[in-house]
């Protein structure tokens, strides 16, 4: 079997000043190309979980390997590198720069990472600008909302650019932090219509958390996060 895109050994966990771990796995491993639906009430450490694997957060201990290269132990700068060009992010609260334009808050990871530039143009597009204008227009933002501040725009507007910027450059990993939880049922439905083409399209592999399990029909893996004491399969 081929390396995984993503794993998780012997990762614990624990906050300054707790007395128990907020999270203890095994193994965790995913594929190329996996999509899986990851579910658990709120506090059980999803959003940890997904900062773990984005290395914005060192673990206690264990061992976190993307791409075959084991990432936990590297300096800030290079996580962030790797985070930068190989990992598309939708937080939970969006992580948006409100001064800056709809447009260019979603072209931000391209302005970072020239691998990103490189994948956003082999989709076909003229210009970033232009498949930037391409995923917005499937998200349902239209044209005259591309220049405005982000920060003028709703709640659900503000999730579909965060979605917007996490796809674009076809990051092999995509991780979304309830990215539907300001989206009515029919947005809903259109967002993870989106999100699966594109990563299927890209050959990404994505870890979506929510705690709404009607959405895990969509996925082909799914699984509680309390699952993962026990260890997991490859």
């Amino acid at each position: 079997m081929s390396t995984p895109l993503v794993e998780l050994l012997d990762l614990r966990q624990r906050w300054p000043g707790q007395q128990s771990d907020c999270l203890s796995i095994a193994r965790f491993a995913l594929q190329a190309g996996e999509h899986l639906f990851l579910h658990g009430p709120s506090g059980a450490g999803k959003s940890t979980l997904l900062s773990l694997l984005a290395g914005v957060l060192r673990p206690t201990a264990g061992e976190v390997h993307l791409l075959g290269q084991r990432i936990d132990g590297l300096p800030a700068t290079a996580r962030d590198r790797l985070r930068g060009e190989h990992i598309g992010y939708i937080f939970q609260q969006f992580n948006l720069l409100p001064y800056l334009s709809v447009i260019d808050n979603v072209l931000l990871p391209c302005r970072f990472s020239r691998r990103r530039q490189q994948r956003a143009l082999a989709r076909g597009a003229s210009s970033l600008q232009a498949e930037a204008e391409r995923l917005l227009s499937h998200l349902d933002l239209l044209a005259p909302d591309w220049l405005r501040p982000v920060g003028a725009l709703s709640v659900g507007q503000q999730q579909r650019v965060a979605a917007a910027r996490a796809l674009i450059g076809q990051p092999e990993l995509l991780l979304a932090d309830e990215p539907t939880s300001a989206l009515d049922a029919v947005r809903q439905q259109d967002f993870l219509d989106l999100l699966l083409r594109e990563a299927n399209e890209a050959g990404s592999t994505l870890i979506f958390v929510s705690h709404d399990q009607r959405l895990a029909a969509h996925f082909s893996r799914v699984q509680a996060l309390g699952d993962f004491n026990a260890g997991d399969r490859a």
